[in-house]
């Protein structure tokens, strides 16, 4: 319908809608950081509006305190996971064969595949560093080659000079004992809404996302709708 098309080309999609993404996406294509978030604060999502909000306060005050306190002693260049990712790739690129096209552009052969290596723009055929910011196997591959460190081609938020920096706020104590409720009369207190609930019982299941719902796939009998631990088909 025109006037659909029309609503949502105006609404900039690109600012909500996963495909039209412009921004960096370091790897991540999903929602998890929402679901993550959700599973985090369950213990609080039951509470008066105002104790949610102060018990969400206290978790993240707490959880800022200590990983502020564990960047104190990293001495690495990367934070924990990308250090571990890069250790990784590090590995992999020990068996990549590299020829030189110039002093920064290679040619890296794995197996019986060759990919194309920029060490200016950064990039790889393979797509893996515009991914994921990170060097892939074959550009650490070429960066070995030429006796420079992996860690000069890393996106630098993932530097942990950067991962302090995110901690490194503080969030403000809030006490309550010397609070003066004297003040309040029925002109200042906010009722709740007048709602009136449902009948049964509410939902408390989140429905999945269209990407989410996926139909499995066996392994055993290559049909859909379960998987290979539970599949009753006979193998002629």
């Amino acid at each position: 319908m025109p006037l659909a098309r029309d609503f949502i080309v105006n609404s900039e999609p690109q600012s909500w809608a996963n495909a039209l993404f412009l921004g960096n996406r370091w790897g991540v294509i999903n929602n998890n950081i929402a679901e993550c978030w959700n599973n985090w604060v369950k213990a609080a999502r039951y509470l008066p509006i105002v104790g949610m909000v102060d018990h969400i306060r206290v978790q993240i005050m707490n959880m800022m305190h200590q990983r502020r306190e564990s960047t104190a002693i990293m001495v690495k260049e990367l934070s924990p996971k990308k250090e571990k990712a890069i250790g990784s790739v590090y590995v992999e690129s020990r068996k990549l064969r590299v020829h030189r096209s110039c002093n920064w552009r290679f040619e890296v052969v794995d197996g019986e595949k060759s990919f194309a290596i920029d060490l200016i723009a950064m990039t790889c055929s393979c797509r893996y560093w515009q991914i994921n910011k990170l060097p892939c196997n074959h550009a650490c591959a070429a960066i070995e080659s030429k006796s420079m460190s992996f860690y000069d081609f890393c996106d630098k938020y993932f530097k942990i000079e950067m991962y302090r920096q995110t901690y490194r706020g503080i969030i403000n104590l809030i006490p309550t004992f010397d609070i003066n409720e004297s003040y309040l009369d029925d002109g200042n207190v906010i009722n709740a809404p007048d709602v009136r609930s449902q009948p049964g019982r509410r939902k408390t299941k989140r429905i999945p996302s269209q990407i989410e719902s996926r139909v499995s796939k066996c392994s055993r009998c290559h049909k859909g709708g379960h998987n290979r631990r539970s599949c009753k088909e006979a193998i002629n």
